[in-house]
């Protein structure tokens, strides 16, 4: 059997895709002109301009202005959307327990546990979550 010289971690698929994902989002949410333009927020999010486009008609509404934006992230399939849309179900609170981090991120739910429990954190605050995503093979 070969052994592996080195374990990608969740922390660094986190590190690599999802935190300059956030970091876009945020600048494009403070700096784009309102409304915003669906093209660009499909691109930003990661979604077809026509599921964008989609969303927006079953709000009734006919401009996407940071609201819209909001219920457009919350609805939509990208990755991102779909990350953002269970932290909302899960309420955003201050400590996560290990089966909120396994699915507000699509993580097996025992690697979660085997790390959390290897560091001796009962629940993750944002401090604690690099430690314990950096102990999730991904």
């Amino acid at each position: 059997m070969e052994k592996r010289l080195s374990t990608y971690t969740f922390w660094e698929e986190y590190q690599r895709h999802i935190k300059p994902t956030i970091a876009e989002i945020d600048i494009f949410l403070k700096t784009a002109e309102y409304p915003l333009d669906a093209a660009n927020v499909a691109y930003v999010l990661d979604l077809d301009e026509d599921e964008v486009l989609s969303i927006v008609a079953a709000t009734g509404c006919e401009a996407i202005d940071k609201a819209v934006f909001l219920h457009i992230m919350s609805s939509g399939s990208s990755r991102i959307c779909r990350m953002y849309a269970k932290e909302v179900e899960v309420g955003s609170p201050p400590t996560y327990t290990a089966s909120q981090l396994s699915y507000i991120y699509n993580l097996d739910l025992e690697d979660v546990k085997n790390a959390c429990q290897k560091l001796q954190i009962k629940e993750a605050t944002a401090f604690t979550m690099p430690l314990i995503f950096a102990n999730i093979p991904y």
